[in-house]
């Protein structure tokens, strides 16, 4: 007859092996991934710049959700791809990620051994929103209308010069898109964003520029700046009497100007999993809705694979489209 003890102990081991075969069954929650005491997101244009204003926003409200430090750096030039490198070759624990638009996955088709591959090297984090671009002009100019712009470029020719916020950045390819739309030809003159290319235009130094709405916004309101045209499909809310680009005579012709959030790759998922989260909690705050609403922005929630899907389609767009307009440097 076995005894009570005995009797103990297969209970004690049936038990055990339950538990254990209910773990494998059911495995436990796993607990969100701590992230760096600090994270710094690297800006590739200059301070003051459309897309440093947006990473400022997002960068406060993220520290704000963290409840730690979050500060924005800028590494300007070579369109965004210095500061590409930086993140690229950065430790991928969550500490350094990289904030940027559609140059993303523009310069590395125009510059030659950027040190990276775009597709392969980082991992993305999240999207967060679209925004406009608008084509001002300085008011000397005497440019009323898109179609005074285009009758003045055709008169001129290269003689004509536009500025733009870095060779191989959006605003440069949404220039160069509406002017081969419009069969016309300026001279490019590259700055280090668009704050800075905005100050010579403000000057009177170079007539014309396509910038992103934050920074051109309080100049067009002030009578400094005119307005001709913004690039989206619709109008937006931030100019509403602003016509677009495709009803002003060249219905082909949408340029949307995205930006989103990449980390080294090699980051661990569970890592991205918890910036995503906390990223996307912090685009859903206040300060940052007024920011969207006020530059006429929209927020584009979604998971980060569908923004990986998103930027892997703009990375072949991109690629055609810089062919097109032969923008390679060498």
């Amino acid at each position: 007859m076995q005894s009570t003890a005995f009797r103990r102990s297969v209970s004690r081991a049936l038990h055990t092996g339950l538990a254990l075969l209910l773990g494998l069954a059911c495995p436990a929650h796993s607990t969100a991934a701590d992230l760096p005491d600090q994270i710094r997101i690297v800006v590739p244009l200059a301070a003051g710049s459309s897309l440093d204003g947006r990473a400022r926003v997002i960068a406060e409200a993220l520290g704000r959700q963290l409840k730690q430090r979050v500060i924005v750096e800028n590494r300007p030039g070579a369109g965004g791809t210095l500061a590409a490198q930086v993140v690229a070759r950065a430790k991928p624990d969550g500490a350094t990620l990289l904030f940027n638009n559609n140059s993303q996955v523009i310069a590395p088709h125009i510059y030659k051994a950027v040190g990276y591959d775009v597709m392969k090297d980082f991992a993305v984090v999240a999207g967060t929103m679209t925004s406009p671009i608008v084509l001002v002009a300085h008011p000397g100019a005497t440019l009323s209308s898109l179609k005074d712009f285009v009758a003045m470029a055709k008169a001129r020719g290269t003689e004509a010069v536009y500025a733009s916020s870095g060779t191989g950045g959006v605003l440069h390819i949404a220039m160069e898109l509406f002017l081969k739309e419009a069969g016309i030809d300026l001279t490019h003159v590259s700055y280090k964003g668009d704050s800075v290319a905005l100050t010579d235009v403000l000057a009177g130094r170079v007539p014309v520029m396509m910038s992103g709405l934050p920074v051109a916004i309080p100049q067009i309101r002030a009578g400094k700046l005119r307005a001709l045209a913004v690039t989206t499909g619709h109008r937006t809310t931030a100019l509403p009497d602003v016509p677009t680009i495709a009803e002003s005579g060249y219905p082909g012709y949408v340029m949307d100007a995205w930006s989103g959030l990449f980390a080294p790759a090699r980051t661990p998922p569970d890592v991205l999993e918890r910036l995503h989260r906390e990223i996307t909690a912090a685009m859903a705050s206040t300060m940052v809705r007024e920011h969207i609403a006020a530059t006429g922005s929209e927020f584009t929630p979604g998971s980060a694979a569908e923004f990986a899907k998103f930027v892997a389609r703009e990375h072949a767009r991109y690629g055609r489209l810089v062919k097109l307009l032969a923008l390679q440097s060498d």
